[in-house]
């Protein structure tokens, strides 16, 4: 009888960094806790690099291990869950910094992690209406550190493709574009991001479908995310990856490329 090697999905890669990152927190290295928790040090590293999904039993032991107050044993949870039900998986962003690369669409705003301080306050206060000033500060500071990790060295490869209009809105006003415009010249030209952008004038756009994300892993599966109003969906079914992938070239055909002189990116609102 045949050995099933196929790794699990993508979806606990979250989880393998977040027990990896709780234990050198605790200053323990893996053979000292694999120990502890009565399992081989080469187990434990199966459970870091989420090549098993590991029983709940040893995640109890581990959370009690490590002092962490039942965190894990509820990420373990969420991630069983959301590998049957995938549309189920609230945070696709902690899912984003595990690709090795990573494609987005954005017909409306920057993309999240590519955003400046002030231009994601100038996003947050509109849409969340409801909230303190407080709490959408929370808010940036979570999409801050979401950009850093996106954006840095241990980050996936970053391509982007925006509608036009996402460069031509003032969110915020004409001080908060005009640096966000500077900014993402400084990462073009830094390597960190590539982009392109859909001209306005373009009589056949292939992305009014929406925003999305298309994410590769190491060894996983391709995995996409729909952007929603509210939350979105995410799939790594081979069907609809398929289609999602023709609509990317299709966008990419339609797209010129951004480069840091590009005058999208230098000009200044509300001359250009």
């Amino acid at each position: 009888m045949g050995v099933n090697t196929a790794l699990p999905s993508a979806m606990w890669l979250p989880f393998a960094a977040r027990v990896l990152r709780a234990r050198s927190d605790r200053g323990l290295s893996r053979a000292e806790l694999a120990k502890t928790v009565g399992v081989t040090d080469d187990k434990l590293r199966e459970v870091e690099s989420a090549h098993c999904r590991p029983a709940r039993s040893l995640v109890e032991r581990v959370d009690t291990a490590l002092g962490t107050e039942h965190q894990l044993v509820d990420a373990w949870a969420i991630t069983l869950q959301a590998e049957a039900f995938p549309n189920e998986f609230g945070d696709q962003r902690e899912l984003g910094v595990h690709a090795t690369h990573l494609w987005e669409h954005q017909p409306m705003a920057l993309p999240v992690f590519l955003r400046t301080r002030e231009y994601s306050r100038a996003v947050l206060r509109p849409r969340h209406p409801d909230l303190s000033p407080d709490m959408v500060e929370v808010m940036v500071e979570e999409e801050m550190a979401h950009r850093a990790e996106m954006t840095g060295p241990d980050g996936p490869v970053l391509r982007v493709v925006l509608n036009e209009s996402a460069l031509q809105r003032p969110q915020g006003g004409a001080a908060v574009l005009n640096a966000q415009r500077g900014f993402l010249s400084d990462l073009i030209e830094a390597g960190i991001v590539t982009m392109g952008v859909i001209p306005e004038q373009t009589p056949h756009h292939p992305g009014l479908g929406g925003a999305f994300r298309m994410m590769d892993f190491a060894d996983r599966p391709s995995m996409v995310y729909a952007f929603a109003a509210e939350g979105g969906d995410l799939t790594a079914e081979a069907e609809q990856v398929g289609r999602c992938t023709m609509v990317r070239d299709a966008i990419e055909n339609a797209a010129v490329e951004l480069t840091p002189r590009s005058e999208l990116l230098t000009a200044r609102w509300p001359a250009g």
